[in-house]
Formats: C-alpha cells, structure tokens, sequence
C-alpha cells in the first residue's frame, strides 16, 4: 500500500514554528511531526511513501533522509506551493494512483491503531472523527447510512455528522473520479481550493464510505495551541512500539 503525505503548505498559522522550518518538521514530542509518521509507516510496513515538498523543500527532504525508520521515500515537488493549495499537491500525485493508496496530510498524526484501521480497510473509506460535538468540528462531514454525502466547512447540523481530518483510503476506480474532479476544479482556475472540495463532488454523488474514527486517534497541529494534544497522542501511543 502506497501512502501519499501532501507537506508543500507553508503553514503561516504556526509561526514562529514555521519562520524557519517547514510545517512537518515542527517538533513534537522532540522529534519532527513527520518523524513520528513515518515510525508508524515503516512498522505497518508501506510500500511507499510519496511526500509532496514545496515550501523549504530541501530542509524537508534532508530531515527525511536523516529519519531512523521510513519506507521506500519518493518526492514530487510542487513549486506553486506559495500560490496554490493542497487541491494541487495532490493532483501532481495522479501518476502514482494505479494501485490502492491511502492520503495522510502531513500536518496530522493519527495513532497506530486508526491507521492500521484505514490501511486494512477492505473498502475506499474517509476517516471521519464522529465523537465531536457540531460546534467543535471543523471540516464537517454530513453522514447517512454509514457513508459521507457532503462536507464542507459551513455544512449545517444533521442527524450525524463528524470531522473529515484528512486520512483516507483510495483505489483505482474511485481515485479515477477524483482525478477527474481534481482536473475539473483546476481547468476552472481553482487552484486555491483544498483537495477536501474535489472529494465533496464524490460525496453529493454517490456518497464515500466512513471509517468512525475518536478525537484521542488523531491531532492535526495547525496552531501553537495543537503541540500539547499532538505530544499526548505521540506519549499515549508508545506502548504500540513496546
């Protein structure tokens, strides 16, 4: 199973942490964020990792060649980093989508388990952290009969609902349908889009499959203020590498 890990952003919401450093490598728990991703791939033992790099790439790309455990590395660069969103880093990942993959954003941690959870998943499925209260959520995931049927940041309250946190599971046949919305979305210009509004297309379609997920699997640091729940994750999910 490949993983693609979308890092090009330059992550302006945590500065200082970013001044001089790309957002990856902000330290939690005294190793880069990335790091401890990667521990978690090389022990489910990935095929391959594609990390797509744009702001100080090469910063980002030589503290990855001096990490202790990572699968098979490749790179693909996404110059319009400072331009563009991550609707682009990941489009410029199309030609590695021939087999099952699974996209992790790179400035979230998920625990051993959730992980695990969406690399064995028989189905394509979005990992959707249903135990959060409407007004905690940020990308919001409207759900009937266990599949996502739109999401979007300004979704109203429904029935269920959960936060899409940026880990996913895709094969060939459904990442040709998102290619497709991807290169729809960008033949209209809309480059600054994130890629989550390429998935809404899917969902208000046919609707993509959940994987429930709780708010103590994952930690996305966006802000000074995630570090502190990001070193929880990392402290609590070090008895999986016992």
């Amino acid at each position: 199973m490949r993983v693609i890990i979308p890092a090009a952003g330059v992550g302006s919401r945590l500065r200082p942490y970013t001044e001089d450093a790309p957002k990856a490598l902000v330290p939690i728990a005294g190793r880069p964020l990335i790091w401890h991703t990667m521990r978690r791939l090389a022990k489910m033992k990935v095929s391959e990792v594609i990390v797509v790099s744009g702001y100080m790439s090469e910063m980002l790309r030589a503290s990855l060649d001096a990490c202790p455990e990572t699968p098979p590395l490749r790179f693909v660069e996404n110059p319009d980093f400072a331009s563009t969103n991550s609707i682009v880093s990941l489009g410029l990942t199309k030609p590695f989508w021939d087999k099952p993959f699974c996209v992790l954003d790179g400035d979230v941690l998920v625990s051993c388990d959730l992980l695990q959870r969406v690399l064995d998943s028989p189905r394509d499925v979005l990992a959707v952290d249903t135990s959060k209260a409407y007004a905690d959520i940020d990308m919001k995931v409207r759900i009937h009969d266990g599949r996502a049927v739109d999401f979007g940041k300004d979704l109203e309250p429904s029935a269920r609902q959960g936060e899409f946190f940026g880990v996913s599971r895709w094969s060939p046949p459904n990442a040709a349908r998102l290619a497709a919305a991807i290169d729809e979305m960008l033949a209209a210009g809309k480059v600054g889009e994130w890629y989550e509004f390429a998935m809404r297309r899917l969902a208000v379609e046919g609707g993509l499959d959940v994987l429930d997920a709780t708010t103590d699997e994952w930690a996305e640091v966006d802000s000074a203020e995630d570090i502190p729940t990001a070193t929880a994750l990392v402290e609590r999910d070090e008895v999986s590498f016992a």
